[in-house]
C-alpha cells in the first residue's frame, strides 16, 4: 500500500484517517479506487454533519497517494527537486455524511495538459451516493527554480495508457 515512505532511513506515515486502495506499479483505470476512510468524532460540527474542512483533508490526502502512485510524490521532491503544486480546487458538497459512517474516494479523471496535472475525485457513501466532488488544478515545479517545468516521458506515458 501507499501509506508511507522513507525519509532519513525511517519509515513515516504521511495519511491520518484514510487507507489506500493503491499499490505500486499498478494499472491505472478510472474510475479508480483511492481510498476508504470512516468519518470520526473529530470531524463532525455543530451541524452534526463532517465539517468542510474534512472533506477537504481527504480528498488532499487521496491526491497524495495519487502523486505517490505516479511517482510525483516524496521521491520525486526529495531525488528529481520537483514537486506538484495546488494552483486552485473546487468543492462541490452534494451530500451530508455523519458520524462513523464509511466512505471512499475514487479518481474520475488524471490527465496532463502541458505542465499542469488535473484531477477529478469523488467521496462516496455506503449507498454508492456521490457525498462530494473534488476538481485539482496542479502545476508542476522546478523546486530550484521555482519555474513550472514540463513533465517526464515516463509520467507522460503512464497517464496516456
Amino acid at each position: 500500500m501507499l501509506n508511507s515512505y522513507t525519509m532519513n532511513n525511517s519509515k513515516v506515515k504521511i495519511f491520518d484517517h484514510l487507507e489506500s486502495k493503491l499499490v505500486n506499479n499498478q494499472e491505472i483505470k478510472l474510475p479508480l479506487l483511492v481510498s476508504e476512510g470512516k468519518v470520526i468524532e473529530n470531524w463532525i460540527d455543530y451541524n452534526n454533519h463532517m465539517n468542510m474542512a474534512y472533506y477537504v483533508q481527504c480528498f488532499e490526502e487521496s491526491s497524495d497517494y495519487i502523486l505517490e502512485l505516479l511517482n510525483l510524490g516524496h521521491r520525486y521532491a526529495v531525488e528529481e527537486k520537483k514537486g506538484i503544486f495546488v494552483i486552485t480546487c473546487k468543492i462541490n458538497y452534494r451530500k451530508e455524511i455523519a458520524l462513523n459512517e464509511n466512505f471512499k474516494i475514487y479518481a474520475n479523471k488524471m490527465f496532463i495538459k502541458g505542465k499542469k496535472l488535473i484531477l477529478d475525485l469523488s467521496m462516496l457513501n455506503e449507498k454508492e451516493d456521490i457525498v462530494a466532488d473534488y476538481n485539482i488544478l496542479n502545476l508542476n515545479v522546478d523546486l530550484v527554480s521555482k519555474k513550472s517545468c514540463s513533465f517526464s516521458n515516463h509520467t507522460l506515458n503512464i497517464l496516456s495508457n
